[in-house]
């Protein structure tokens, strides 16, 4: 009984007072769909598990080089090499680079953004294609002309074609081989 008497006293609030009604109503829906926003993020990032082999196991290496302003530095070609061939903590050791690419020929030119990733990239993440391979890491040491796409430019610049793998595609005016095909769960960053 004491609820809806409640609830109409409120309700008469409201109509007495539209403006600071409108107000707090705004106001609370902000909020909670700020909060709704962080939580997702939070679920994304730090309790969802992230979808490869062993997700706690796995660690970002950076360089200290807060001296000259970069606390998280990436670490030059030589010392990650040093590092993947002097490491006995690490089962092995990638390295990993954000670029972005023009995709030329065939439909419209389309700008993609994409990594540059060593050989042992994609065992270290226990990733594999779902379509053809990955890269070897003769290919890495010789820089072959090999791509491996992901699943979301095979359907929408192949049409998800099952004869991808193979195919040249034209990244920054140089040819590129497709090789394999990466899952449409597949994300890295």
């Amino acid at each position: 009984m004491h609820l809806l008497t409640d609830i109409r006293y409120a309700l008469r609030q409201l109509r007495k007072t539209p403006g600071f009604s409108v107000v707090a109503i705004l106001t609370l829906a902000l909020g909670i769909g700020a909060n709704t926003a962080m939580f997702s993020v939070v679920d994304a990032v730090l309790v969802r598990p992230l979808p490869y082999a062993d997700p706690d196991r796995l660690v970002m290496l950076w360089e200290d080089a807060s001296r000259i302003g970069f606390p998280h530095n990436t670490p030059s070609p030589a010392n990650w090499q040093i590092w993947r061939s002097q490491t006995k903590l690490f089962s092995d050791v990638a390295a990993t680079k954000g670029g972005s690419f023009l995709l030329s020929g065939g439909n419209e030119p389309e700008h993609l953004s994409g990594r540059l990733v060593t050989a042992s990239f994609w065992a270290v993440l226990g990733a594999l294609p779902i379509m053809g391979r990955t890269f070897t890491e003769d290919e890495d040491r010789r820089k072959a002309p090999v791509a491996v796409i992901s699943h979301g430019l095979w359907q929408r610049r192949f049409g998800g074609a099952r004869d991808v793998v193979g195919s040249k595609l034209i990244l920054n005016d140089s040819p590129v081989t497709v090789i394999g095909v990466m899952s449409r769960d597949f994300y890295f960053l």
